[in-house]
Order: C-alpha cells, then structure tokens, then sequence
C-alpha cells in the first residue's frame, strides 16, 4: 500500500518524534520511532550538529540541503543514517536546513525544515529589582526588567538563598518577568548574585545584588501631636519608630486627603489636615516597615475649635490674690522637641533678667509684680522663630484691702476689686451686707471699730480684710 510523503512543519522543531513502518504496520514489519533535531536552537558559535536517533527494527536513510551553511557530508545526497552531522553556517545569522527521511525501499517519508540561529552576542548585565523592598518570609520575587533584550531567556541566581540553592541555578525568565525565590534561613541582608544566559548559550556579566529579610516589626511606634486641639485645622504631629531600615507611615480617619505611604527614618514630621468643620476629629497613625511588618495603629482624637489659643501662662497655686509680689508663673506654648521658641514677659512686672525681653521658653519663672495693691496683669508673648505666635495673661490681686471713706458716723466701706470674687459679705455696719455682688462703695453705720469685708472666690476660698473707722 503506497503511503503519502509527510512534510513536517518548523512547529514541530525541536524535536521531531515520527514512527515510520515499512510495509505494512502488522506483525513482522519493520517499525521504528525516529527523532531528529539540531542539538541546539541557538548557538554562540557558527557551528551545530544535526541529530538523527533511531529506536527500532530498521534503517531509514536521509539527505540534507540548504544554503548559508556547510555540513561534514554532502548536500542532496542520499545517506546512511548517523547520529550526528556537524553543521557550519558560513556567517552569524539564521539558516534553514532542509532534511528528507527515506524508508528502506528508498522512498522518501518525511521532508522538513528545520532553523537555526547563531550569534556573538553577549547578555547584558541585569538590573534587577524586588517586588518588595524587604521581604517577611523566605520568598520573594525577583524582577528582570525587558530591558534585557529578547534573546535572554535564562538567569543565573547563587547566594543568600535556601540551602539546596546556595549554589546557584539557571531559572527560566517567566512571562512576566519574575521569578520566584526563596532566601536563606535568618533575617538579615541577603546578598545574591546575578547574571544572565542568552538562547546562544552565552553568559553575561555577574553582578551583585542584596535584599533585607525582616520579620521583626517596628518597635517604640510613637505618633505625638503638637496639641490635642487647633484653630487652624492644621496638628503638627512627630511620628517615630526604631527600626533597621526604612519605615513607611500614613495618616487615616477625619483627614480631608488620605496620602499614600510616606517613608522617613527614625522620626518625621507631618502636618495633619483634619477634615472641614470643628468639632472632635479621630486619626490613626500606620507605620510600617519595608517588609510589611506593622506596628499596632496609633489612635489620636484631636478637637478643632477655631477659639482655641496655643499658649497659656499661670500663677503657680492657682491663687486668685496673694500679699507677696514674688510669684512664679506657669508658662506653656504648644511646640514638639527641638523646636524653638521664646516668650517675652511683660506686664505689671518689675524689670529682671527674665522680663522685658525675649527668653528661651520656660516651664517656669519667677518674677515680682510692681508693689501696688490692686490687680496685677502678667503678660507672656511666645515667639516661633521670628514669628509670634499668641500672646496670654495671668492675673492676680495685690495685697486685697479695705479702705474707710469718711470721718463721721456715716461712713462709705471701699472694697478690693478682686478679680475672680464672686460675692462680699460686710460687717461693722448696722446695714446688712451678705455675699452680696461687688460695688464701688458700700454706705455705712458704724456698729462697731473697724469694718470688715470678707471676699468669697470662684475658687470656693475666702479672704477677709479689716480697716479701722
């Protein structure tokens, strides 16, 4: 029975896998598998070898043409089969060998076309990056960019990398660029080694490379606001954290833009735009390492009250009056570490080296109010660089007293204006004054040798005070 010639297609390069039966494929023919290939597809060099195996009963022969190349036996000649055939193409380039398989009765089974290209070329070296900056387990994907050129089909990896690996090993370069590895045991910096084989079987350059493990998060995560409330809508806040390596932070709730990641080293400075309207605003602070290690979320609730002042000052005690003019006073000004601020005091002060001037911010200072009874006016102003920023009083009475107008038996009783003095209550006179509001003067019958006024503050303290008719 005649058979039909099969012409093989470059599909089925690189390996041509045929059964050939001679006669008839029944009990007693004689049948075989045949495979023949170019033993390799690409080649560095200009020379390559023609394989021809045969695996059965029988002796197919074959002959070769072409053009670009020669071969160790003559073109368009029919030959005994042998393994292998040494080809030499005549420049670098792609050449076209065109082979035909006879059966033993000399016709021809098989006509096919098979390619190969050569070349010098050399792969670049790689430039490779990581699909993370730092890694939190053993796998990591290492990324070639197509920069490489299309001919690199291959790369070489050996180092910091699991044990049966160390030593290195060609990985196919995926589709998409990446290919997958797992580092050695332990955190720390794995230090790798990378080159590239191209289709000719050329390697490149090796270069070196590194990427952190890390699975150990952050640690000391802190994230401090300059004050818990702000007229502005603005809160400068220090975010910090002690890490090896880069650390990544972003600020989510009643923020009016969400941003993305932001990266800073040891600590940073954000200026926290909460979201419009006042009322009581909720942020947290993420921060996170390069690998994806997180510390627990830091959550802040801040006020935005456009009435609110960014500094205050005190009397030390709280003292709503005092009979000594030494006083010491409570400066506050809402600043982070390392900023720098200073504070003029003023007022009805008596001139010292801390008044009258502008000083480094104090938690505290002592000063001595002018010598007059009355009430008395500290005035603070705090300063940002050359800017100032707000300025407060704290205010107290001098020496509260009583004074007597008049010589007869009506008199007029002048009380201390004392500020924070809720109500006054008046004896020595036949009139009745009891917790009453506070007047300039208070008409009075003598009923007794001195009046007496006694002060009841907001504060739930009294004071009393006398003066002789």
């Amino acid at each position: 029975m005649s058979r039909p010639l099969r012409r093989a297609t470059i599909s089925d390069w690189p390996l041509v896998l045929l059964l050939l039966c001679i006669g008839s494929c029944g009990g007693g023919s004689n049948s075989g598998l045949i495979k023949y290939y170019l033993e390799r597809e690409a080649t560095a060099t200009t020379q390559n070898s023609l394989r021809l195996e045969v695996l059965g009963n029988f002796k197919p022969t074959f002959s070769i043409t072409g053009q670009g190349f020669t071969a160790e036996v003559p073109f368009d000649t029919i030959l005994d089969l042998r393994e292998s055939t040494i080809l030499n193409a005549d420049d670098f380039g792609e050449v076209f060998i065109d082979i035909t398989l006879y059966q033993e009765n000399g016709k021809p089974y098989v006509q096919d076309r098979l390619s190969w290209k050569s070349s010098p070329e050399v792969p670049p070296t790689p430039e490779p990056y990581f699909s993370e900056d730092a890694s939190a387990d053993a796998y990591v994907y290492l990324v070639l960019p197509a920069t490489r050129g299309k001919n690199v089909k291959e790369v070489w990896v050996e180092g910091d990398l699991d044990s049966e690996l160390s030593a290195g090993q060609y990985y196919d370069i995926p589709g998409d660029d990446q290919v997958l590895l797992k580092l050695g045991e332990g955190d720390g910096i794995k230090h790798l080694k990378v080159k590239y084989r191209n289709i000719f079987g050329t390697d490149g350059p090796m270069m070196d490379t590194t990427i952190v493990r890390k699975s150990l998060p952050p640690t000391d995560c802190t994230a401090q606001p300059i004050a818990s409330k702000t007229a502005t809508g603005y809160v400068r806040t220090r975010i910090s954290a002690t890490n090896d390596g880069p650390l990544y932070f972003r600020v989510e709730g009643d923020v009016e833009t969400l941003k993305s990641d932001q990266t800073f080293e040891n600590a940073t400075e954000e200026l926290v735009v909460l979201s419009p309207g006042e009322g009581t605003k909720k942020i947290k602070v993420k921060i996170r390492d390069a690998a994806g290690n997180s510390c627990p979320d830091i959550p802040l609730t801040l006020t935005y009250d456009k009435s609110y002042v960014p500094g205050s000052v005190a009397i030390q005690g709280q003292s709503l009056w005092t009979d000594d003019p030494s006083i010491v006073i409570l400066p506050q000004f809402d600043a982070l570490p390392g900023d720098t601020v200073s504070m003029y005091i003023g007022g009805n002060v008596i001139a010292s080296p801390l008044t009258f001037q502008w000083i480094p911010l104090q938690d505290s200072a002592n000063v001595t109010l002018t010598p007059v009874s009355g009430t008395r006016h500290v005035i603070v102003q705090y300063r940002k660089g050359e800017t100032v920023m707000a300025e407060v009083t704290a205010s107290t009475f001098l020496k509260p007293y009583v004074q007597v107008n008049g010589s007869g038996a009506q008199v007029d009783v002048i009380p201390s204006d004392i500020i924070g003095a809720t109500s006054l209550t008046v004896t020595g006179c036949t009139q009745t004054y009891v917790q009453v509001p506070f007047a300039p003067s208070y008409p009075c019958t003598k009923a007794a040798a001195e009046a007496t006024i006694t002060y009841h503050l907001r504060d739930g303290s009294t004071v009393t005070r006398s003066a002789a008719f």
